[in-house]
């Protein structure tokens, strides 16, 4: 390289610098020695010699500066050279780098020139048409999973509609709850919830929910200020039993009673309420099971679907059903057709004329169970209202 050629020219420079400069002092050390062996003549002579001493010395000094320059130029060549020397591995390091980086460049041109764009361009091709086929083979896959999960959602469905309708589960579910609430002067029906254990071991507290007017003659008899309400449980096979209840708290205006059977036996049972999120979602056309005692009749499920979710009567909202109901289904349950839970309470039957009025079965009003949640609150009672998206199965002891 270029800059490496300066340092040892310079050096070269230096050293026969420094050559002439010693050859030069001999010589003169040898002219000394030749005059000093001389011997002396006349006083011009020796003057003259004086005088070419004093040249040489002259000549010595100024010899002797010119070293002394020439080795401090050689001082400052050296450091020179060692810069000149450190520069040059650098360049070097970068020349290296410089050549690393032609040899790539070199391969992707040879590359480039052996594919070509067309190469490059059938390449991607090739790699895009793999994806293609990948995503055609993983769409398929999924088409397929999408069949047997309809598949399976079909049959699931038909198997929930089978065990709908399975009539021990229906009956376990809609009549095994529903009682009767009878007088000498009154019939209607009542639902009886789950028992549970009370805090006498071995014991259980059920409790029954009711329209209060079922239960109000009973209580207009003087004689008898705290009667006990007859309750008719029903099992399987037409076989009944007559338990006894009290009167827990009532509510004239919601047309609801509470009543606690005197038994603390358990029994078997019990309806599953709807909680409240499930009530808050109910639509008409909603299919629902109305299950009662009409006439003092043993108890009758009958279907229909809920017709309207706010029907105002006398500043009271109530739900009504399309499901026949009759007089004696007055406190029975409103049950959902397909989950069989607890949506409300028959209150009402509709009536049309005043002199001999007529019974509407299909137009019967029901209040929902949200209201009664309500009431049970206010009352002490919030207990029995089911878990926040769970349908209570246990009625709870107070």
């Amino acid at each position: 390289m270029r800059m490496g050629s300066i340092f040892p020219w310079t050096c070269a420079a230096v050293g026969a610098g420094l050559a002439l400069g010693t050859i030069q002092i001999a010589g003169f050390c040898g002219r000394l020695t030749i005059l000093e062996s001389r011997p002396v003549d006349d006083p011009a002579r020796v003057a003259a010699l004086e005088r070419q001493v004093e040249d040489l010395s002259s000549s010595l000094s100024t010899s002797l500066t010119a070293i002394h320059d020439l080795s401090r130029a050689a001082m400052r060549s050296r450091e020179l050279g060692r810069g000149l020397l450190g520069l040059e591995a650098d360049l070097r390091e970068t020349a290296c780098r410089l050549d690393e980086q032609r040899a790539w460049i070199a391969r992707v041109q040879v590359l480039e020139d052996e594919a070509g764009p067309r190469a490059i361009e059938e390449r991607f091709a090739e790699f895009a048409s793999s994806v293609d086929a990948r995503w055609r083979e993983v769409g398929e896959l999924a088409s397929r999973a999408q069949v047997m999960a309809d598949t399976a959602r079909t049959d699931i469905q038909h198997v929930e509609r089978e065990i709908e309708h399975d009539p021990d589960r229906l009956w376990h579910d809609l009549l095994g709850p529903t009682v009767q609430v009878s007088g000498e002067e009154t019939v209607g029906t009542g639902v009886m919830l789950a028992g549970e254990s009370s805090t006498v071991p071995g014991e259980t507290i059920t409790y029954v929910l009711t329209a209060w007017h079922v239960v109000r003659d009973l209580y207009t008899n003087p004689d008898a200020p705290t009667p006990e309400v007859p309750v008719t449980v029903y099992a399987p096979g037409k076989r009944t039993r007559t338990e006894p209840a009290h009167l827990v708290e009532h509510d004239a205006d919601l047309d609801v009673a509470l009543l606690r059977l005197l038994t603390t036996s358990r029994m078997d049972g019990g309806a599953r309420l709807a909680p409240r999120e499930k009530l808050g979602s109910v639509r008409v056309f909603e299919r629902i099971y109305a299950v009662g005692c009409p006439l003092g009749n043993d108890p009758i499920p009958t279907f229909g679907e809920i017709a309207d979710v706010n029907h105002v009567v006398d500043g009271q909202s109530y739900w009504m059903i399309s499901a026949p109901t009759y007089i004696g289904n007055s406190g029975g349950g409103i049950f959902d057709a397909e989950t069989h839970e607890l949506l409300a309470l028959f209150t009402k039957i509709y009536t049309h004329g005043t002199v001999r009025p007529m019974v509407v079965p299909h137009m019967g009003l029901a209040t929902p169970l949200a209201a009664v949640y309500d009431w049970l609150d206010r009352i002490g009672y919030a207990a029995l209202e089911p878990t926040r998206g769970e349908p209570r199965t246990a009625g709870a002891a107070k």
